[in-house]
C-alpha cells in the first residue's frame, strides 16, 4: 500500500507494497517442450546400467525448475514451468528440444507482442520487475519508443543507490496550470493544483470494455494508489469520487456543478465548454481533450492562450496518432511541446499523454518527449486478463473482451503493476541522476533517437546495390 500521509507536509517516502495476485485465468504455455522418446528411453537404460541402477544419479532432472519433475518425467514435461534457460537442450542437444509455443506466438495484437503481454501480466501478478537471466537478445533500436535511449552518462551519482538506496527520489507531478509571475494582491485568486505521487493515471477505457468489476477495480486502485481514474461516467459511491476525472459533456454539465471534482477533462474538438466551466467554479482543474494530429501544435497554443489548465494529448491504442502521415506518440508530443516552449506557454499548463504506454519504460521515454504525465489504457485490460480478439489500436473498436473478475484480486493486480512501473521509474531516474521527476520532462537532450543517429552517422554514404 501507498504510504501516504493525509494532510500531513512531512517528507515522507512513497512505496507502493506488492502483494501476490496469481492469474485467475490459464495462460498458455510460452515454451513447447518436447524429448525425443527412443533416445530419452536408450540414455536412461545406457545411464541405469553405467551407474549401477543408482536412482538418485539415474532419475536426476537437467531442470532446476522442475519442468521434468513430473510422474513421467522426460516424458511428458511439465510445460507450463518452463522458462526457456536451454540448459536441457545444452546438456542433451541429441534428446531435447525447447521452442515457442503456437498459443504463446498467437498472442496479442500488431502492436501488443506476446514478450509484452507476459511482460504485464507477470508484472501484475507478482508485482516485481522482470529479470531476464540470459540478457537481452533483441535488437538496440526500432520504431517508435523503441527508437528511443536514455543518456546514462551520469550514473556515478549518489543518485544510483535506485530503489532501496539512501537518496529519496521524488515521482510527484503538479496538475493544473502554473503562474508565469506573482501577484501579490490576487494571491487568493491563484489556479487550483492536485499533486500526484506517480506520474500515472488511468485513462478511459476503451468503448464497450466497461462493466461493474473492471470500473471498481479501477477506482479501488485509484484510491489506493493516491492518484486518479478517467471516466465519462460519475462514480455511483464515495469510494473513488475524490479520485475521478470525468469528463465533462453538454448533456452532464449538471452534474459537474453538483459535486465539483477536483479535475475534470471535456472533449476540446466536440464542444466549447472550458466557458461555462470556468464561468460556473473556479475550483476545479480544467483539461481540454485532443487527439494528437498535424494540427495539434497550433491548437494547442491557442487552448493555452484561452486559459486552459492542462492538455490532455491521445493516439490511438497502438501510439499512432490521427494525421494523415501517421507518426508515433513520441514524436506528434515533442512537436507540441517544443511549439509551446517556442511562445513561452509550456511551463503554465500540464501535459497528459496517453496512447500506446504499454510497458514502465514508455512512462520515463514519454515524458522525456514532453509530457508531465501519462496515462494508461488498454494496458489496464491486460493485466486484468481481458482476452484479445482482435486488433486493439481503434478507439471505438478495440478487439479487448474484459472477463468476469473479483475487483479486489483486479484491484491488487493493478496495485502490482503500478509498483513495479514505479519502481522501473526510480531505477531509470537514479541512472541518469536526477532526483525529480519533474526534471525530466522534455530533456531531450538526455535521450538519443535511433533514427537522428543513423542519419548522421551515415549520411553521405553511398550503399551499393
Amino acid at each position: 500500500m501507498a504510504e501516504r500521509i493525509e494532510g500531513a507536509r512531512e517528507y515522507h517516502r512513497y512505496r507502493i507494497e506488492p502483494k501476490p495476485a496469481p492469474h485467475v485465468y490459464p495462460t498458455p504455455n510460452k515454451f513447447d517442450v518436447s524429448a525425443r522418446k527412443l533416445r530419452l528411453a536408450a540414455m536412461l537404460v545406457h545411464e541405469a546400467f553405467e551407474y549401477r541402477f543408482n536412482k538418485e544419479v539415474v532419475l536426476s532432472r537437467p531442470c532446476i525448475y522442475g519442468v521434468f519433475g513430473g510422474r513421467f518425467g522426460g516424458f511428458k514435461p511439465l510445460k507450463q514451468k518452463c522458462v526457456g534457460c536451454m540448459r536441457c537442450v545444452q546438456e542433451y542437444p541429441h534428446i531435447m528440444t525447447v521452442k515457442p509455443s503456437n498459443a504463446y506466438k498467437r498472442l496479442g495484437d500488431s502492436n501488443w507482442t506476446p514478450e509484452n503481454v507476459f511482460t504485464v501480466w507477470n508484472e501484475a501478478s507478482t508485482g516485481k520487475i522482470p529479470v531476464k537471466g540470459m540478457g537481452y537478445k533483441g535488437a538496440f533500436g526500432g520504431e517508435g519508443f523503441d527508437g528511443i535511449w536514455t543518456d546514462m552518462s551520469e550514473i556515478v551519482r549518489p543518485t544510483r543507490d535506485g530503489v532501496y538506496g539512501r537518496e529519496y527520489i521524488s515521482t510527484s507531478v503538479d496538475v493544473g496550470r502554473k503562474l508565469s509571475n506573482v501577484d501579490f494582491a490576487r494571491v487568493d485568486q491563484t489556479p487550483p493544483q492536485v499533486e500526484i505521487p506517480v506520474p500515472i493515471i488511468f485513462d478511459e477505457l476503451p468503448a464497450g470494455t466497461y462493466n461493474d468489476d473492471i470500473s471498481d477495480s479501477v477506482e479501488r486502485a485509484a484510491k489506493k494508489l493516491g492518484t486518479f481514474y478517467v471516466s465519462r461516467q460519475a462514480t455511483s459511491g464515495q469510494l473513488g469520487r475524490k479520485n475521478l476525472v470525468q469528463i465533462i459533456e453538454e448533456e452532464n454539465i449538471e452534474d459537474y456543478l453538483q459535486k465539483q471534482p477536483a479535475i475534470v477533462e471535456y472533449d476540446a474538438e466536440r464542444s466549447n465548454l472550458f466557458e461555462k466551466l470556468t464561468s460556473s467554479s473556479r475550483a476545479s482543474i480544467i483539461i481540454a481533450r485532443l487527439p494528437l494530429s498535424e494540427n495539434s501544435p497550433e491548437v494547442a497554443c491557442k487552448l493555452a492562450h484561452e486559459g486552459v489548465h492542462g492538455l490532455h494529448l491521445y493516439a490511438d491504442y497502438h501510439g499512432q496518432d490521427y494525421s494523415k502521415e501517421t507518426r508515433h506518440v513520441s514524436a506528434a508530443l515533442k512537436e507540441v511541446h517544443q511549439q509551446l516552449v517556442r511562445e513561452g506557454l509550456r511551463d503554465q499548463v500540464t501535459i497528459i499523454a496517453s496512447g500506446g504506454i504499454t510497458l514502465a519504460e514508455h512512462v520515463p521515454k514519454a515524458i522525456l518527449c514532453g509530457a508531465d504525465l501519462v496515462g494508461i489504457d488498454t494496458t489496464v485490460l491486460v493485466a486484468l486478463q481481458a482476452e484479445f480478439q482482435g486488433e486493439t489500436r481503434s478507439r471505438s473498436n478495440c478487439q479487448l473482451r474484459p472477463r468476469k473478475i473479483d475487483p479486489a484480486w483486479g484491484e491488487q493486480r493493478l496495485v502490482n503493476l503500478m509498483g513495479v512501473w514505479h519502481d522501473q521509474l526510480i531505477e531509470i531516474l537514479s541512472a541518469m541522476g536526477m532526483r525529480d521527476v519533474r526534471r525530466l520532462r522534455g530533456d531531450i537532450g538526455r535521450s538519443m533517437m535511433d533514427l537522428e543517429l543513423r542519419e548522421q552517422s551515415f549520411k553521405g554514404i553511398a550503399w551499393a546495390t
